[in-house]
């Protein structure tokens, strides 16, 4: 099926409660007694105190009501999906509001795992001085914290 394909989230372990586990177990995760997700190399694993789940049958490469149940609990996360024909590879960077800051919910289109820049875009830039790229830039490629630190 070819809305089938490669996809990855990764967000804070400190952060799944009951319903997390809950959307996490309907995702294919397992835990045990303990409440710890049972490892499974290559789909499950925490590491550094993230917690990330590999699915290479995602629906569209995502995890729709992960996501939007970590939106609505503020748990920061990224996920990103490979390509599937018609299908670009993308980022999507979850950070809730804090200390003034607002959210962030920004999805980034990606080539070799590298969020895509309109090349034409910065050179017709470039002729306006490089403050005029750099606000392009914070505007479409802002700066997030990484989710050790979210």
């Amino acid at each position: 099926m070819a809305e089938r394909y490669w996809g990855r989230i990764q967000f804070p372990a400190s952060m799944i409660d009951a319903g997390i586990k809950e959307a996490l177990e309907h995702e294919g995760a397992e835990f045990g007694p303990d409440g710890q997700a049972y490892p499974r190399p290559d789909e499950v694993w925490t590491e550094d105190g993230i917690f990330s789940l590999d699915d290479q049958q995602a629906r569209y490469g995502c995890f729709e009501n992960l996501e939007a149940l970590l939106k609505q609990k503020g748990v920061p996360f990224d996920r990103e999906s490979g390509a599937y024909f018609e299908y670009i590879p993308e980022l999507v960077i979850f950070r809730p509001a804090q200390k003034g800051t607002p959210a962030l919910d920004i999805t980034f289109n990606l080539s070799d795992g590298v969020p895509v820049v309109d090349v034409q875009k910065i050179r017709n830039l470039l002729p306006q001085g490089i403050e005029a790229v750099k606000a392009y830039l914070d505007e479409h490629f802002p700066a997030y914290p990484p989710l050790s630190e979210a």
